[in-house]
């Protein structure tokens, strides 16, 4: 009878480690899943260009780190958000390159504007998507992530030279288009 006591209490023990394991990997997530679900997300939009696959990328992301998770090891959060991001971007990319379609634009996409009318964050936001998506990603890495060059570079694995390029070509992309726009509305 002993030995049966001792059998249950190693699978109490057992269990109880479990439920802490358990209840700590919840933990985790929650904390992934509050502090970077929206910025997985908003990389992923750039992107894509779409709601729909911006959150299934966000869910495989968040799976990708759960499961590489003893790989992995951060100095803080700045180091795991550039991973985050990092890992959305690649696996955008690897959704768009396996799809083997043309991005499309939405205007499903709500950019934290502080422009004077509904009409005209709208027009900016179909501006931004018809860039090239290496363009839009810098731009909403610079912009939406407040993200310096060099983070950037980081997160792209460019040089800081290659995304200050981009961010000026982005804007004076985005100058001729809004410029364009607004000859058009003025007629």
């Amino acid at each position: 009878m002993q030995s049966n006591g001792l059998y249950i209490r190693v699978i109490d023990e057992r269990l109880f480690k479990t439920t802490k394991e358990v209840t700590a990997l919840t933990r985790d997530i929650d904390y992934i899943v509050d502090k970077f679900s929206d910025d997985i997300y908003r990389a992923a939009l750039a992107v894509t260009g779409s709601v729909h696959e911006a959150e299934d990328i966000v869910s495989e992301v968040i799976i990708k780190y759960f499961t590489r998770q003893g790989e992995l090891f951060f100095n803080d959060d700045e180091h795991l958000k550039a991973w985050l991001l990092r890992t959305a971007i690649n696996l955008s990319k690897d959704l768009l390159r396996s799809a083997g379609r043309r991005l499309r634009a939405e205007n499903e996409v709500s950019a934290s504007s502080d422009f004077s009318s509904p009409d005209m964050q709208i027009d900016v936001q179909n501006a931004i998507n018809r860039l090239d998506k290496k363009y839009r990603i810098v731009l909403y890495l610079f912009y939406y992530q407040g993200c310096k060059t060099d983070e950037i570079a980081d997160i792209l694995g460019t040089s800081k030279g290659t995304v200050t390029s981009r961010l000026k070509r982005a804007r004076e992309k985005l100058k001729l288009s809004l410029s364009d726009y607004e000859k058009e509305m003025s007629v």
